[in-house]
C-alpha cells in the first residue's frame, strides 16, 4: 500500500504523528521504533523465531507504507522507497550497539549485492549509516528528536520542506505554503 501523501513531508509528518501518540517513557519509545519498524520497513519482530524465512521475506519487501523519493537528498536516493531502508537502520541503530549494527549493514548490502546479482548501493550504505546514527538518537532521547533528525539528514537540500519541524524556520526566510 502506498500512502495517500507522499514524498519526504508525508514522511516526516508520519513520524511526527508517531512520535506524538507515542506513550511517555521506554515503553513508549519501544512502541514507536516497533511501530515504525512495521509500518514503513516491514519489520515484523513476531516472525523471527516463529517463522525467520517469513521476517527475512517480509523485511525484504515492500512495507504496508510506502512515501516515494520526491522531496529526500538526491544522494541518498536508490529506490523508490528510501524511508525503507532508513527506518530499517533507524531500527537496527536503536536496537544494537553501533559496531553490530554497522557490520548488519554491510551484511544486509552484502545479501543485496548478491540478490540483485552485482549492484552496489553505497547511497544505502550512507542512508544505512545515517540510520543507525538515528536510532541511537532515539535510544537515548526518545521519539520526539527523530522528525527534526530526518529533515537534518534526508531532506534534498534544493527543495523547500514544509513539514511542521521546518515550517516556522522555512517560514521565517519568507517562504510560504503553496
Amino acid at each position: 500500500m502506498t500512502n495517500a501523501q507522499s514524498g519526504f513531508d508525508a514522511f516526516c509528518a508520519y513520524l511526527q504523528v508517531k512520535a506524538a501518540q507515542s506513550p511517555p517513557g521506554w515503553p513508549g519509545t519501544v512502541w514507536f521504533v516497533l511501530s515504525i519498524g512495521e509500518e514503513c520497513a516491514g519489520i515484523f519482530t513476531q516472525y523471527i523465531f516463529a517463522d525467520l524465512l517469513r521476517f527475512l521475506q517480509l523485511a525484504a519487501g515492500a512495507p504496508p507504507l510506502q512515501f516515494g523519493t520526491e522531496g529526500f537528498a538526491p544522494s541518498l536516493v536508490d529506490d523508490r522507497n528510501p524511508a525503507r531502508h532508513y527506518v530499517a537502520f533507524v531500527f537496527i541503530g536503536f536496537w544494537l550497539p553501533k559496531f553490530l549494527a554497522v557490520i548488519f549493514l554491510y551484511l544486509w548490502e552484502i545479501a543485496g549485492f548478491v540478490r540483485y546479482k552485482g549492484h552496489w548501493s553505497s547511497k544505502d550504505i550512507v542512508c544505512g549509516r545515517i540510520g543507525i546514527a538515528h536510532g541511537e538518537w532515539v535510544r537515548r532521547s526518545g521519539p520526539t528528536v527523530l522528525p527534526a533528525l530526518a529533515v537534518a539528514e534526508l531532506a534534498d537540500p534544493q527543495q523547500i520542506h514544509l513539514c511542521a519541524t521546518q515550517f516556522d524556520k522555512n517560514k521565517a526566510r519568507g517562504y510560504t505554503q503553496p
